[in-house]
């Protein structure tokens, strides 16, 4: 019996060991994982360094190893209850994630939110001066709209708990002609994924709601909301190597039209991220938003494209980040409508939008 034990255990151990070369040697491939790209190759040129990328790279090309990944990522997070101790993800209560990187900047960045704000103000005034329409808005994080499933310890304790609380307070009270403030009505339904760091359909149905009441009070009154289904595994699960989907509750709106892109430009998906630039029409557009319209924004705007798009008659998104200053000044000169939005935990005085200098530039752009 102890002989047949030690057997089994000597199978295994050949298996863990030798499998995945073996596996690799059959012709097996390992696919990317870990939320990032396969190890590359090392390089002959590269010397006696060289063997520093050895390691790396034959690692990830074990066969099986995506697999052992995801297992482990599982037991860590469904029976041992643990996150990695990385901080880029944590767990708050009733199944939410939070992306750690919200508690970090609450607690260093709070000082300057205020003067961010400012700054994309004064952006949305020169944009004003050239008589084009223009407003904008945070696309809050979900650690200041899911606030009751935070945690009791975070990343950078009490000093992120309070930055929270400040920037929630300046979100909610912060007075400008041009501003769209969501927070609060984004906190009486559930409006963000549990395992998404970005609101929902029906979060981005609020968004979209509160723009079109802002920009044409009239096309806000003729809008209707349709259930929808949207499931996947989502953004905080992908960085947690964790694969299961969520199905939160989602809406679609319309105004009665009907969203066509513009040649050479992809549907929106919601299950696909397509970086750069989006463009559509809407017809009939009467009723709509009219002339040219351009939404220049983040993560946070591409995900609620879905409800945005019914909206605008011919519309314009470019991703911040993936596209040039020179794109943006173009399709600023060229719209007649301009919507701004930045996710909360990147508003500071040092974005560029919120800086001197890119005003300037947009300025200049537009005389």
């Amino acid at each position: 019996m102890v002989k047949a034990s030690r057997m089994a255990v000597l199978a295994v151990a050949v298996v863990f060991v030798f499998g995945p070369a073996a596996g690799y040697l059959a012709g097996f491939r390992q696919a990317p994982v870990d939320n990032r790209a396969i190890a590359p190759a090392p390089e002959a040129s590269d010397g006696f360094d060289a063997l520093d990328a050895v390691g790396p790279w034959a690692a990830d090309r074990l066969a099986g190893r995506s697999s052992a990944v995801r297992a482990k990522s599982w037991f860590d997070f469904h029976v041992l209850r643990e996150v990695p101790a990385s901080n880029k993800v944590v767990r708050g209560s009733d199944g939410y994630l939070f992306l750690g990187e919200d508690f970090t900047k609450a607690c260093n960045l709070t000082p300057g939110f205020k003067r961010g704000l400012d700054g994309l103000a004064r952006l949305a005034e020169v944009i004003r001066q050239s008589g084009r329409r223009v407003v904008f808005t945070a696309g809050p994080n979900k650690s200041s709209v899911v606030s009751e499933a935070l945690p009791s310890v975070v990343p950078k304790g009490q000093c992120a708990l309070d930055g929270i609380a400040t920037q929630q307070q300046i979100l909610d009270s912060y007075q400008h002609s041009l501003w769209v403030g969501v927070r609060e009505e984004l906190t009486k339904s559930q409006t963000y994924w549990r395992t998404d760091s970005h609101w929902s359909g029906v979060g981005s149905a609020v968004f979209a709601k509160a723009l079109a009441a802002k920009l044409d009070p009239r096309l806000a009154a003729r809008i209707t909301t349709t259930p929808d289904s949207v499931t996947k595994t989502a953004d905080l699960n992908v960085l947690l190597g964790l694969t299961e989907t969520e199905t939160p509750p989602s809406v679609q709106l319309s105004a009665g039209g009907t969203v066509t892109p513009r040649p050479g430009y992809a549907a929106y998906d919601p299950l696909k991220v397509l970086y750069g630039v989006e463009k559509w029409t809407t017809t009939p557009s009467t009723g709509l938003i009219g002339g040219k319209s351009v939404i220049i924004g983040d993560s946070f705007a591409y995900s609620a494209l879905g409800n945005l798009r019914p909206l605008f008659a011919d519309g314009t998104f470019l991703w911040i980040g993936h596209v040039s200053e020179a794109q943006i000044f173009a399709a600023i000169k060229e719209s007649d409508t301009v919507v701004i939005e930045i996710v909360q935990r990147s508003i500071t005085p040092a974005h560029p939008f919120a800086t001197p200098a890119f005003r300037q530039k947009v300025a200049a752009a537009l005389r």
